[in-house]
């Protein structure tokens, strides 16, 4: 697991173990959240219910669509006249082991979805709601049927019995072997992509086991009627699919549930989460958040909730063509929409630090630098694990200080002339500024290296930013000289940006004087060819070079399209779009902070869309692959085999997994060669099995023959994938190789020439054991299988 996945399991945690608890009935945070999700609880054993629940109603509060959405469903549960049979069906098996007790339904259902007591400002709640007669009797009812003893009885049920079963439960939360039951039932979800379920089974047995089995009332109550999380879940899971039904609600039902989640977490973390600005100009926001240091924005959906002149523009907050402005933006995690955090309000205001000089450009902040000393004295005394995590602090220290450094801003070079805006560069000033980057970069790097002799040089990747532009037509032009300047100077990419669009394009691909041409097409363009929905302007592209129209790429073309409203969308489900001849083809990417970015080594036109795909033989693996094959399929990389038809159980060919491998890391080159004998021209797989030879990928399985048709074994497929991963260099050293397969019962029957390749694959969780830790290196892999791989790559 990687750290930016250990980290973002390790926030779903804690706030799952401290805040779950809420929803069991009778606890004044579970009467307050009937909505079925959890909330927070701090952890200041010093603050009191009422307190904690306060806390929660401001974070609430800062959510004016959330505390909508609750509002709207509280309403809907106090005014809708629920007859006994919604009531029992709604309450669902929590009725059926209650109802032998010759108890009514209504007050029970009452207990179980009592909205009003989350806006109740008394801290006497429990106690009024004691008070309702109706409630007290069925209570006495219920108790009286188990022999337990009633409210006014000793030892009756009490505010005392609510809070020593919450203190019991939050103890048996924080216990060592409860935290790593959670983490490892939250990692399996975030990993693999499936459903909450794992981690409320994880609840339910926490909870069974320490907290059922105290001398508690209310663990009595429970146990005497055979009642579990489950079950409580269940009422709530029912109440919003009854609201769904019954009115024009649902959507809010689900956002209410998220709202309420979500403001237990922030309340929960809010001392945890660090907000910083990458941008040091004043009139823009680049926002970066992170927990315990770790940084979380690859999983983040940011946007703007709120402000004047300003707006939210491929992931960063800027000025909207005025000289100041203010703002509050957000961020949601991107699996579970959850709104992590909401930033306080945000000044922009334009300065003379942020205006450029000219057409050779001007950086925000060209004299910085950065000393790598303190982390140094860290690594003295650190262990072996803090000391990696020290080098990964280092690395992406240097990674943002050279990003800072060679970014230069161009945007007052800018000219527009009809519908057509072009550039005056000043290619001497640029190529000294080049220069100057390459010297402070070579300082970075050398200091990098002296921390850590083991680290990856950062490479320079030169942004050229023209700002915001609004002619339907953009043309930048790219002369010899600048690309020979770019060269010398170590220069890996230049990437050309205008309003959030972003190229990356290596210099080396150009030998004469070359010009990008960006045309805003009409988004009709795209709503003609399909009926998906489009979550970005349609753009055409075209690189000319000495007067040739460039097709083909040898290195993939970073590309960067701003999606304005990810938070409307499956964001995982976004794919780059290629329209050719009034039809889709689609070429992945992945999403974060607001743009997709995507490789692509041909140029045509192209939008973002987000790609639905449902196959209808997928139910008997939907639990562990079904959203991984959704996935993969949504980027083109898995199809049919037929008409709405995956075929799961079927074999994969090694054909099929090189196109799959190819497509992933975009590596399809047109002009890639390969010497199979039992690969012709004219097979469908030749494109990528060619592309994978390429790029060190594949080798024969015996002398000049590539097998395509036999089936791909498990050792070949994790090697195949660890290649794929040292393009992106992600590594393994030969001293760890035995350590990565120690967890496996069957190591010595991995190939030796397969275990290195097998060993990373492992240590980046790409392949695990089989049931009983064997890895089973020479059986076949199903297309499902394939898909859970698949799916892994895509989140490295």
């Amino acid at each position: 697991m990687t750290m930016k996945k250990k980290l973002t399991v390790t926030t779903l945690a804690a706030s799952i173990m401290f805040a779950s608890i809420a929803g069991l009935p009778l606890s004044e945070q579970g009467l307050a959240n009937k909505l079925g999700i959890t909330v927070g609880v701090a952890s200041a054993d010093t603050l009191s219910i009422q307190d904690k629940l306060n806390g929660l109603r401001d974070e609430l509060g800062k959510d004016a669509e959330g505390i909508d959405a609750a509002r709207a469903v509280r309403n809907f549960v106090a005014d809708y006249s629920f007859s006994d049979e919604d009531m029992a069906l709604i309450l669902g098996n929590v009725w059926t082991k209650l109802s032998g007790a010759g108890v009514d339904v209504t007050p029970v259902f009452e207990l179980f979805n009592n909205l009003d007591l989350f806006y109740d400002e008394s801290s006497n709640a429990i106690e009024e709601l004691l008070k309702v007669q109706d409630v007290r009797d069925a209570l006495d009812l219920l108790f009286q049927y188990k022999g337990l003893p009633l409210i006014d009885e000793a030892d009756g049920l009490s505010k005392q019995s609510v809070i020593d079963f919450q203190e019991a439960s939050l103890a048996a939360l924080q216990e060592e072997s409860s935290k790593e039951a959670l983490l490892g039932s939250i990692a399996s979800v975030f990993l693999t992509g499936g459903s909450s379920q794992p981690i409320k089974n994880t609840l339910n047995d926490i909870v069974t086991t320490k907290v059922l089995s105290k001398e508690l009332l209310i663990s009595d109550f429970l146990n005497a009627y055979e009642l579990n999380l489950g079950d409580l879940n269940a009422v709530q899971n029912n109440l919003a699919d009854f609201i769904a039904d019954n009115s024009d609600l649902g959507e809010q039902a689900v956002a209410a549930r998220t709202a309420i989640e979500s403001a237990g977490i922030r309340y929960l973390l809010k001392d945890e989460f660090q907000f910083t600005d990458n941008d040091s100009s004043s009139a823009i926001v680049d926002p970066k958040l992170s927990i315990f240091g770790q940084p979380l924005n690859s999983f983040l959906v940011w946007s703007k909730q709120s402000g004047d002149s300003v707006k939210f523009e491929a992931g960063k907050l800027v000025l909207n063509g005025v000289n100041s402005g203010n703002g509050v933006i957000q961020a949601r995690d991107s699996k579970f929409k959850l709104l992590l955090y909401i930033s306080p309000t945000l000044t922009l205001t334009k300065t003379e630090d942020s205006n450029t000089t000219g057409g050779g450009g001007s950086t925000s902040n060209p004299d910085q630098t950065l000393d790598l000393g303190n982390l140094a004295k860290e690594l003295v005394g650190a262990s072996e694990e803090k000391k990696q995590e020290i080098f990964q602090k280092a690395q992406e220290a240097v990674k943002n200080a050279l990003q800072e450094l060679a970014t230069l801003d161009l945007s007052k070079s800018i000219k527009v002339e009809g519908d057509t805006a072009k550039p005056t560069i000043n290619v001497t000033e640029l190529a000294n500024k080049m220069k100057e980057i390459a010297a402070k970069a070579k300082a970075l790097n050398d200091q990098l290296k002296q921390l850590n002799p083991n680290a990856t040089v950062e490479k320079i990747q030169l942004k050229l930013d023209f700002g915001s532009i609004t002619a339907k037509t953009t043309e930048i032009p790219l002369g010899k000289a600048l690309l020979d300047a770019a060269i010398a100077n170590g220069v890996d990419t230049v990437a050309i940006s205008m309003s959030g669009l972003t190229l990356g394009v290596s210099p080396t691909e150009f030998g004469a004087d070359t010009t990008l041409k960006v045309t805003n097409q009409d988004t009709k363009v795209a709503t003609s060819a399909t009926q998906l929905p489009v979550a970005a302007g349609v753009y055409e592209f075209e690189f000319t070079s000495g007067g040739t129209n460039i097709s083909n790429f040898n290195k993939p073309v970073e590309v960067t399209i701003p999606v304005p409203n990810g938070s409307k969308f499956d964001t995982e489900l976004l794919s780059l779009a290629k329209i050719v001849d009034g039809k889709l083809e689609f070429y992945g990417g992945s999403y974060e902070n607001g743009v997709l970015n995507a490789l692509r080594t041909g140029f045509s036109t192209y939008t973002v869309v987000e790609n639905k795909v449902e196959f209808g033989d997928t139910a008997s693996v939907k639990a562990w692959a079904g959203r991984q094959i959704q996935v993969s399929a949504s980027k083109g990389i898995l199809e049919g085999r037929a008409d709405q038809s995956f075929v799961p159980n079927g074999l994969v060919t090694r054909a099929e997994f090189a196109k799959m491998i190819v497509k992933t890391f975009s590596l399809e080159s047109a002009t890639a060669t390969e010497n199979f004998t039992d690969v012709n021209d004219s097979d469908w797989f030749k494109v990528y099995v060619a592309s994978a030879v390429k790029n060190g990928i594949v080798n024969g399985k015996e002398a000049g023959k590539f097998d395509p048709n036999g089936n791909i074994t498990r050792a070949e497929m994790a090697v195949m994938s660890s290649r794929a991963l040292a393009l992106k260099g992600i590594s393994l050293s030969p001293a760890k190789v035995d350590e990565a397969l120690k967890g496996f019962t069957d190591v010595t029957e991995i190939n030796a020439s397969l275990k290195s390749g097998v060993a990373l694959a492992a240590s980046e969780g790409i392949v695990i054991g089989e049931e009983g830790n064997v890895f089973n290196p020479n059986a076949n892999s199903t297309r499902a299988q394939a898909a859970v791989v698949i799916y892994r790559l895509l989140n490295k």
